[in-house]
């Protein structure tokens, strides 16, 4: 007996970065740092017996992945990423129920009680714990407002030392 497959392939277009252009949603999802290749292979196993559902809907229901997480990915991305004017990063977590308000207001709060140097909303993300340091990346370089400096913050107070006191000359 043959047995088809459905999979969600995100589909080309102009200003898509090529690698994620013909890429399936659990490629992108395991490139995200979201899942993991066996948890991908073990899914597309129950889609072979359940030929009626989605990779992100095996995905949701053994727990592994939100199912709004997986439309996110599967409906969204793909016009996000086409979208010259990129928004802050918690918009997109958000979005793809990776974060909630209750965890963005508390990373913004304490953004605000240290000013200086401020720490960047990524990384306190991944320093409490609720992402990893691969899905923040994943969003930072596909979606997010992200000026190139950003890959490696350097501090106000860095920064002001170094214009305040320029390296000699050779």
């Amino acid at each position: 007996m043959l047995h088809v497959t459905k999979t969600t392939i995100i589909k080309p277009a102009e200003s898509m970065p090529k690698k994620l252009a013909k890429k399936l949603l659990g490629e992108i999802l395991q490139e995200a740092g979201l899942v993991s290749a066996a948890q991908i292979q073990i899914a597309l196993q129950d889609q072979s017996i359940y030929d009626d559902m989605r990779i992100g809907e095996i995905l949701a229901l053994r727990g592994w992945l939100k199912q709004e997480t997986a439309d996110f990915f599967a409906e969204r991305f793909p016009a996000l990423v086409k979208q010259p004017n990129k928004k802050p990063l918690g918009v997109y977590l958000k979005e793809a129920a990776l974060l909630d308000d209750h965890q963005i207001k508390i990373l913004l709060a304490e953004q605000q009680k240290n000013p200086t140097p401020r720490i960047r909303f990524g990384k306190l993300v991944v320093l409490k714990g609720w992402l990893k340091q691969d899905t923040v990346d994943f969003f930072l370089d596909n979606l997010a407002a992200r000026a190139e400096q950003d890959k490696v913050y350097i501090s106000q107070t860095v920064l002001k030392t170094l214009t305040n006191h320029p390296f000699p000359n050779k």
